[in-house]
């Protein structure tokens, strides 16, 4: 079996009030986040788990993309500002990489903050969970329509030969497995590694915090709080190495971006 190593990447930093992040709770509070991508490398592969934001590329797609994609850039840095050096392009240079040396690229979910930068990875093969695929692209419950339809248009047009959908649970690669969460959208998926340490789960954002996790408490912002604790247990029971979506207690725990431990 391969084991890999992971490194935590943050691209932006992001504050909400409490019962975005756990449910029915903490009215008046506001909580500070970060916004993260993880680099995963190992059996001679570069993976990334989602993306990153920011950089200056977003118009250099041409007339049908270019101008939707700086906009949703744009608007994007108003609630997730993205500091300098922070973005996609300047994080994998820092780490030795370029876009085009990704070979796989797995997206916990299709919100922008988790896709943004999907169209630097034209070598990349990507993996999105079919159900919740569908469900997005086919829009049809507006409430949760909460996706960034150029950059679907653009996987699906300019990159069907690199875009796998995959069932609800599969083998990326040996060592790496998907298996669908739900909770916070339909075609939310955890990340499976091993890892020297143990099995590691990105848990994309079923669980935003570590706090999610620790006490079993929903998030609130989706669309299942029931599935996400059902989703939550799961991972704590397959995995030894648990890591949230948004909780800046990650670079607490793993100051460098290298995980590493069993931190469950």
């Amino acid at each position: 079996m391969s084991v890999f190593t992971i490194k935590c990447l943050r691209t932006a930093t992001h504050s909400a009030p409490k019962p975005v992040f756990l449910f029915m709770e903490g009215f008046g509070e506001l909580v500070h986040v970060n916004c993260y991508f993880w680099l995963i490398q190992g059996a001679g592969h570069n993976i990334l788990v989602d993306t990153g934001m920011g950089g200056t590329h977003q118009r250099s797609y041409g007339d049908e993309y270019g101008e939707e994609f700086h906009r949703l850039d744009q608007n994007s840095h108003v609630g997730f500002p993205v500091a300098e050096g922070e973005d996609t392009v300047s994080l994998l240079a820092a780490n030795g990489l370029q876009p085009l040396d990704i070979d796989t690229v797995i997206l916990t979910h299709l919100h922008y903050d988790h896709i943004a930068n999907i169209p630097l990875f034209a070598g990349a093969k990507i993996y999105v969970n079919r159900r919740g695929w569908d469900f997005a692209v086919e829009r049809g419950v507006p409430i949760f329509d909460t996706f960034p339809h150029a950059l679907l248009r653009y996987m699906d047009k300019e990159m069907k030969e690199q875009l796998t959908l995959v069932p609800d649970e599969a083998e990326i690669v040996p060592g790496i497995r998907v298996i669908h969460v739900g909770g916070h959208t339909r075609c939310s998926q955890a990340v499976l590694i091993q890892m020297e340490d143990g099995i590691a789960a990105i848990t994309g954002d079923v669980a935003f915090l570590y706090e999610n996790l620790e006490r079993e408490h929903p998030i609130g912002f989706g669309f299942s709080a029931e599935d996400s604790v059902y989703a939550i247990r799961r991972l704590k029971r397959e995995a030894d190495i648990l890591l949230p979506g948004h909780d800046a207690a990650i670079l607490d725990r793993y100051p460098d971006g290298w995980v590493r431990g069993k931190r469950a």
